[in-house]
């Protein structure tokens, strides 16, 4: 007589569901905590800290060379507003100065450089802010971004190009940006002329530059979009050079007397490894920056 057979059901091996069960929690821990660490806010860096009660205290500063020192905290890095200006709102001429409202630019010059900007940032500016074009327009053309050039008494004509691509970080880029006085992410088109812009080093347009007190603006209006800020961008010059030794920044929330904001930067026109000669625009680049 055979002898019947018994089946046992095999068990799903409860290791094998023991170690999917961990390779979940361990994904789902890794991916909290990068979504914390997105929403950390990064330490800023030390800023060195000067007193300067005027324009020519601010070119007599000297750079320490480095990418951090290109930016300077002046006077407790408080921006010294006085009631009057804090209260200036700067409603559209529709006018090439005064094209929308909150931005008020400066005419060139009798040597046709750029000049001092005021401002009022705001949610409602920003947010009318159109895409930024690929490309500057050629007749967009600040002191110093030709050299042998002439100022006509409206215009730069003459004269020609040189942008060098100079060793900055990990890559090379070109030397001089056209920097923005005023930041086309406030004020979009308005920004794009040449009574707002600045021959200006990567480095002090955007690395770190004034990118940094720009941001730092929208950030507070993002936090707070009610907010206001009032800012103002002053490019200074020594004699009859050409292109700035840097910009002076200083910006202040409005709404709350500078509690959400409050920035005065001094932000040098240099660049690691390269000497400018700001009255001409020709460099000489160091083998550092090669």
């Amino acid at each position: 007589m055979a002898r019947k057979r018994t089946y046992t059901r095999k068990r799903q091996p409860q290791n094998k569901i023991l170690s999917l069960l961990i390779i979940v929690l361990v994904a789902g821990f890794y991916l909290w905590q990068n979504q914390q660490q997105s929403h950390t806010p990064t330490e800023k860096t030390s800023r060195t800290t000067v007193n300067a009660p005027n324009d020519q205290a601010l070119l007599n500063l000297k750079w320490d060379g480095t990418l951090d020192g290109d930016i300077v905290h002046v006077n407790n890095n408080k921006a010294t507003f006085s009631e009057t200006e804090m209260a200036d709102t700067f409603p559209s001429h529709a006018s090439k100065l005064r094209p929308i409202d909150g931005l008020s630019l400066s005419p060139l010059d009798s040597l046709g450089r750029s000049q001092q900007a005021n401002f009022v940032a705001s949610q409602s500016a920003i947010s009318k802010v159109t895409k930024r074009p690929s490309r500057m327009p050629y007749d967009v053309r600040p002191s110093g971004w030709f050299i042998g050039d002439r100022f006509d008494g409206t215009k730069w004509v003459g004269g020609y190009h040189n942008n060098p691509n100079v060793k900055l970080g990990n890559s090379k880029q070109p030397l001089w940006n056209k920097s923005h006085i005023v930041g086309y992410q406030f004020f979009g088109m308005a920004t794009m002329v040449t009574e707002n812009m600045t021959t200006g080093t990567r480095v002090e347009n955007a690395y770190p530059g004034q990118l940094v007190a720009e941001d730092d603006i929208r950030d507070a209006i993002e936090q707070n979009p009610k907010l206001t800020v009032r800012g103002q961008v002053t490019p200074l010059y020594v004699g009859n050079e050409r292109i700035p030794r840097g910009v002076h920044y200083m910006a202040k929330s409005i709404s709350d007397d500078g509690k959400s904001l409050n920035l005065n930067y001094w932000i040098f026109n240099v660049q690691p490894g390269v000497k400018i000669d700001y009255a001409t625009g020709k460099v000489t680049i160091l083998e550092s920056a090669k």
